[in-house]
């Protein structure tokens, strides 16, 4: 728990160092929701490998985030066949600078037809149904 609160005050005052003067605000106000998806997906992710057996919806109420942490958007955790999959409904804008936050990770994207997007890397990264058409998504393996 003292981790994960260390690690979202870390992500925070990163993010603040990197907004110089002359950025607007709609620019802040998407990295903050990329910082807030971050601590989610951190906790979902640590729940993941906390309980790999698990199948289904993850509760929020069972996930460690930081006391005074609350959702910018409705996010979604879901484990199926050794798979966590964190998503919920984000701008274009902002799921790229999700990706920025983690540095151009290849499991981050948007789900388009079943796929992860930008398809990069050598194969394409499948998206299960119930993560609806351009949600923000992330998934890790945990089997």
């Amino acid at each position: 728990m003292k981790a994960l609160a260390v690690l979202a005050v870390l992500i925070g005052v990163m993010a603040l160092l990197r907004i110089p003067a002359n950025r607007d605000v709609q620019e802040v106000s998407h990295e903050s929701v990329a910082t807030n998806y971050a601590v989610y997906r951190n906790a979902a992710f640590q729940f993941a490998f906390a309980h790999k057996g698990y199948s289904g919806d993850i509760p929020l109420a069972s996930l460690s985030l930081p006391e005074s942490w609350r959702m910018a958007r409705t996010w979604h955790a879901r484990m199926l066949d050794g798979c966590c999959y964190v998503y919920g409904e984000a701008s274009p804008e902002e799921a790229e600078a999700v990706r920025r936050l983690f540095r151009g990770s290849f499991a981050i994207g948007l789900a388009y037809g079943g796929r992860l997007a930008p398809a990069t890397g050598p194969h394409p990264v499948p998206v299960p149904s119930f993560v609806p058409n351009g949600n923000l998504v992330s998934v890790v393996e945990v089997s």
